[in-house]
């Protein structure tokens, strides 16, 4: 029997961790929330917004809702929500699309998600509330810090480090053993060659630095 679960978020983002849920069958979504008070009592993908985090907080001491996933796409918020709930007493799992391939001695944390058509090869390391969005490709023995998004599409090569936070937008490309700080931001279709530090935006090919962030 399917493990009955919260979703946490109602956005673009959201609908897709939904549907990774629901195609894992390993759990039932049976209520979903938003800190976006006008959401409240709406209708999202068929089910009905309960509300916000009292709301989360109610359901959790009356009925026992104590699992479930933060489906919101910005880093900052996800990390922050995930860091909330585990300091209220709730379990975060990982959705991971029945349709990727996950090598062997891959760790992925909790709050993570794994969208569909991705490759994560043997070895790499996978932290806490990460996405890993559509068809991206992460080579063996690449490290990917907690509350990073890895956008649509991108390549990284083996042994990649991509720190805490960042965004690595949709198409970039990583050639092997670049370290990428934290808090930053890649911009789409970039091609990394060299190392990038903490707290910068950098674009273009070759990527540069363009602003400190």
């Amino acid at each position: 029997m399917a493990q009955e679960i919260f979703l946490f978020g109602a956005g673009g983002h959201a609908k897709v961790v939904l549907d990774i849920i629901e195609k894992q069958g390993l759990y039932q979504v049976v209520s979903i929330f938003d800190d976006n008070d006008s959401l409240e009592n709406k209708g999202f993908c068929g089910y009905r917004i309960a509300g916000g985090r009292s709301r989360l907080l109610s359901a959790r001491d009356s009925f026992g809702i104590t699992t479930g996933i933060v489906a919101v796409g910005d880093n900052v918020n996800r990390m922050e929500l995930a860091s909330w709930m585990n300091r209220s007493g709730f379990d975060l799992i990982s959705a991971v699309h029945p349709s990727c391939q996950i090598g062997h001695g891959v760790h992925i944390g909790s709050n993570t998600v794994v969208m569909a058509g991705t490759v994560i090869n043997s070895d790499s390391y996978i932290g806490n509330s990460v996405v890993v969005n559509t068809a991206a490709s992460i080579d063996h023995d690449c490290s990917i810090g907690d509350g990073v998004h890895i956008g649509p599409g991108c390549r990284l090569c083996g042994n990649v480090s991509v720190g805490s936070g960042t965004l690595l937008g949709v198409g970039t490309v990583v050639i092997p053993g670049i370290r990428i700080g934290e808090r930053s931001i890649v911009g789409a279709g970039s091609v990394v060659v060299k190392d990038i530090p903490d707290g910068v935006t950098a674009t273009g090919t070759p990527c540069t630095i363009t602003t400190s962030r």
